[in-house]
């Protein structure tokens, strides 16, 4: 009995080591599990490769179950610390997990990678009928996951957007093969429904091909007035599912670009071997009317580097001044004009860096050693950036509060609104201006640049000169970057919907108090301000 015991309590320890070596490996697999999860979803999705949602989800499971399996099987009232410890790591893991993969709108995104391949394939390059209908499900499934108008079902914009994705769909199935511009088409048209100019696909090609003769054009004073005899305002009613805009002064401006570029002429649907013709005007020193016409083919279409080449004669003088100029203008830049008792900020775009707070400090500083009572801030042509520029702005104002545009952040299948708007002006109360604002728009004051003339209209700090920007205040933007799979055309869509500061007015964009053409703004400024 004695040698039967001694036998039973071996074989028992030999039973307990191995279980308690295995709860350990248990123990260590399940962390391993959590931190290799966190690893794929975070650095390796954000920096390397795109990795699959169900990928991230499988780690998240993976991870709860063996956590689960782990408390089950362990001893009731033993390694009770080690249990709390892994479950608080596993929740915490998988649902950040999980957070990545379903909700956040980075994910599979390029905007942070550094390895793939951004530069389309060639325009005339086709694609299988399979590999075509991939790149547009593609379009679709990212569009349908990030935009925040995707996300309501039974919403019209929704119903809208599925039902044109299902028209190029079934065009795109009744086809062997399909072009790369040609697929650029058939995407653009059901991203083109939402009218945000934010969100749009666009291929961007290695050797776009120029109109050879643009800088002579320029040089001579013509403007492009018409294509083949359409004006350029007829013409974007014609081909206005090829534009995600949201004004139409500012895509006749885009149609501009694209006429004098080759891919994208064939883009608008030109047969380049009949070649087009551009009608001409200006207006000469009697103020007359002068009309000219201008036939080109492809073979007037040049690569940038030709391009510049071929221009050399018009471009000198340009190069010249850069030569003059030991370095490129800032993107901040002031001056003073005592005489008309004036400040003007001109921003370029908007970069809320240390530039531009030491530029904006120095201009509030000659305006009080200088008692100037008008300060007006040039945004025409600025196509955006950081909103803080404007934050940094207002602190010089006399105010002690003031509200800024709010915005829903599309999550997944959550849309978080940001909040009131209501924000605290910390101001600079040594520098304090107490004087009149005014903000300079053109129809390209875009984004950031819209803003800034909205929150200065709406919270009654001041003027706006010149045009409604084209963008609209309750419209999308802050946007993340994809490349379909196949063609690798080029897509930027929207995640957030903003709100208007003043959401009473009855604007559709941020009209100016005093209007006019962009290019006479500071003359109307002048008119304004009080010596």
């Amino acid at each position: 009995m004695r040698l039967l015991y001694r036998k039973l309590e071996t074989l028992t320890n030999g039973i307990a080591f191995i279980y308690n070596d295995f709860m350990t490996k248990l123990l260590i697999s399940t962390i391993a599990i959590n931190l290799l999860g966190l690893v794929l979803v975070i650095p390796v999705e954000f920096f390397w490769w795109n990795v699959p949602c169900w990928l991230g989800a499988l780690f998240a499971f993976a991870a709860i179950g063996l956590d689960l399996f782990y408390i089950i099987k362990c001893d009731r009232g033993k390694n009770k610390k080690s249990k709390i410890l892994l479950s608080c790591l596993t929740v915490w893991a998988s649902l950040t997990m999980l957070f990545f993969a379903f909700c956040f709108p980075y994910w599979n995104s390029n905007v942070y990678k550094k390895n793939v391949k951004k530069i389309a394939k060639d325009y005339d390059y086709r694609l299988s009928q399979k590999e075509a209908l991939q790149d547009l499900a593609y379009a679709y499934r990212q569009l349908n996951r990030v935009h925040p108008a995707m996300l309501d079902k039974k919403g019209q914009e929704f119903k809208k957007v599925k039902a044109a994705y299902d028209r190029e769909a079934q065009k795109i199935g009744g086809k062997e093969s399909v072009s790369v511009v040609e697929l650029n088409q058939h995407v653009e048209r059901f991203f083109s429904v939402l009218e945000d100019a934010h969100t749009y696909a666009r291929a961007n090609y290695a050797e776009p091909l120029y109109m050879k003769y643009l800088d002579k054009t320029k040089a001579q004073g013509f403007d492009f007035a018409e294509v083949n005899g359409i004006p350029y305002k007829e013409l974007l009613q014609q081909k206005k599912d090829l534009f995600s805009y949201e004004s139409e002064l500012w895509a006749i401006k885009d149609l501009g670009d694209f006429s004098i570029c080759y891919q994208w002429l064939i883009y608008l649907g030109y047969d380049m071997e009949k070649g087009i013709t551009y009608t001409l005007e200006k207006t000469d020193d009697q103020g007359q009317l002068v009309r000219e016409y201008l036939t080109v083919t492809k073979d007037d279409f040049l690569s940038y580097k030709d391009y510049l080449e071929y221009n050399k004669e018009y471009r000198q003088k340009k190069e010249e001044s850069s030569a003059e100029s030991q370095q490129a203008p800032s993107f901040c830049s002031y001056k003073i004009d005592r005489e008309h008792n004036l400040a003007i900020l001109t921003l370029t775009s908007c970069e809320n860096n240390a530039e531009y707070k030491n530029c904006l400090r120095q201009m509030f500083t000659e305006v009080k050693q200088n008692n100037i009572g008008n300060v007006a801030v040039d945004v025409r042509n600025n196509g955006g950036g950081s909103s803080l520029v404007i934050n940094n702005f207002i602190r010089y104002l006399d105010t002690d509060a003031y509200y800024e545009p709010t915005c829903s952040s599309r999550l997944g299948p959550f849309l978080v609104k940001s909040g009131s708007g209501h924000r605290k002006n910390n101001r600079i109360k040594e520098l304090l201006f107490t004087g009149n604002v005014y903000i300079l728009t053109s129809v390209r004051s875009f984004s950031s640049a819209m803003m800034f003339p909205q929150m200065i209209k709406d919270n009654g700090l001041g003027k706006v000169i010149g045009q409604a920007p084209a963008n609209n205040p309750n419209g999308y933007g802050d946007v993340v970057h994809f490349n379909m799979p196949n063609s690798r055309i080029f897509m930027q869509l929207s995640y957030k919907k903003f709100h208007r500061v003043n959401q009473n007015t009855s604007e559709k964009y941020v009209e100016p108090d005093y209007p006019c053409k962009s290019e006479d703004a500071i003359e109307e400024l002048y008119k304004y301000c009080v010596k």
